[in-house]
Formats: C-alpha cells, structure tokens, sequence
C-alpha cells in the first residue's frame, strides 16, 4: 500500500495553499516606462514669403476673353509681322495688343495708320501641330478718341 503523501499535493491544491505560498494581494506594480525625450525640431531655412498682389490689382479675364491691352513683347512682334507680311496691315505700327486663348490664341493689335488713325487688326495663330502660321483675320478702323 502506499503511503498517504502522494495525496499532500492534491490536498493543498484542493485546500488552498495560502498558507504555505502566500500570494500578494496587489500585482506588482509595472516598471515605469520614461516619456519620450522631445527634442527641438530645427527648422529648415525657408525663402522669405512674397506677398501675393491683391486680387483687385491683377485683373483676371473672363474665361475666353481677351486679356487687357498691354505693351508688346518680341515674340508678338514676329507675330504680327510673319502675319501682316502679304496684307494690307503691314503699313500700321502696332502699339499694344490683347491675347484670347482659343484653339491656338487671337491677338487683337491696337495700331496706328501713318494717317494717325487707329486701328484694331486680329490675327489668330493656330497650334503648332497644325502646320499653320498666323493669319489676320480682320482690320477694323477704330472711332476717334476725344
């Protein structure tokens, strides 16, 4: 026959064992995890912000209008003068003109006629793609200002 001690630990299981192994009333409290260490973020050199104008200074057509009239710059110079080469326009001194974007952009030339008239003479210059130069579309004589 065996002895009655095999049974002691199922005894003290079954009994509970909080007087031989005392277990603690509280967990043990977590280690404590130190915050994140915040370093200063150096801020990278920034090129000074320019003021946008304001919006009553840049006027903003309408879209497919014509722009303002305003002086000519080279480019629209070749323009008027590859288009006006074989018309009669080609006489005016063109003083300002106004850009409309279209399938390709129309310009309105303001000019003046050796006669001191003023007139309005369009040309359109069609998209690259298409092969074609500019051509004038129309010469209008303007009213006389006052």
């Amino acid at each position: 026959m065996r002895s009655p001690l095999f049974l002691l630990p199922i005894a003290l299981t079954l009994c509970g064992c909080a007087a031989l192994c005392p277990v603690p009333d509280e967990a043990p409290a977590p280690a404590e995890v130190p915050a994140p260490v915040e370093r200063p973020v150096e801020a990278e050199p920034q090129a000074p912000v320019q003021e946008a104008p304001a919006a009553q200074d840049v006027p903003v057509p309408a879209p497919g209008a014509y722009s303002a009239q305003a002086a000519l710059d080279p480019e629209q110079r070749d323009v008027y003068a590859a288009a006006t080469r074989d018309s009669e326009a080609h006489t005016l001194r063109p003083r300002t003109v106004a850009v409309q974007v279209v399938n390709g952009l129309n310009y309105d030339f303001r000019c003046l006629g050796e006669d001191g008239r003023r007139y309005s003479v369009i040309i359109h210059r069609p998209l690259p793609q298409s092969g074609q130069g500019p051509r004038v579309i129309s010469i209008r004589e303007l009213p006389a200002v006052d």
